[in-house]
């Protein structure tokens, strides 16, 4: 993804304090990208709307948050795959983006972010004029 607007953020060493744990979880995110914006759709089954933050700044999109427990901290389990604790995705967008326009809707487990391009980036149709 070198030559994209968008990339994974590799680098760990802008994790925030309450994620800087041994283990994290990593949400699975779709980008679509339009001549108007992106959208960000990101899996996060259980989670609460208010258990999520988005922030944007210097060109990072940053999505994270807690999977709080399902079930009382004494049950029993017969086998677990549903993982619970502190979530983390950070990506960096190379084109410009309009962070006041950017909106948030959260339903059946998915966030979804419209994240507007600048209007200096988005994609213009020129018109010929005849001559």
């Amino acid at each position: 993804m070198n030559n994209t607007a968008i990339q994974k953020r590799e680098n760990r060493s802008n994790v925030p304090e309450r994620l800087e744990q041994s283990t994290f979880y990593t949400p699975l995110v779709d980008i679509i990208e339009t001549d108007d914006e992106f959208v960000f759709q990101a899996d996060l089954p259980g989670v609460k709307s208010g258990d999520v933050d988005i922030t944007y700044e210097n060109n990072v999109l940053t999505i994270q948050g807690n999977v709080q427990p399902r079930q009382p901290q004494d049950h029993r389990y017969f086998w677990q795959e549903y993982g619970v604790g502190p979530f983390y995705r950070q990506f960096t967008l190379n084109t410009a983006i309009n962070a006041d326009g950017i909106k948030a809707q959260f339903a059946n487990g998915v966030l979804e972010l419209h994240v507007p391009k600048a209007e200096s980036a988005r994609t213009r149709k020129v018109q010929i004029k005849a001559g």
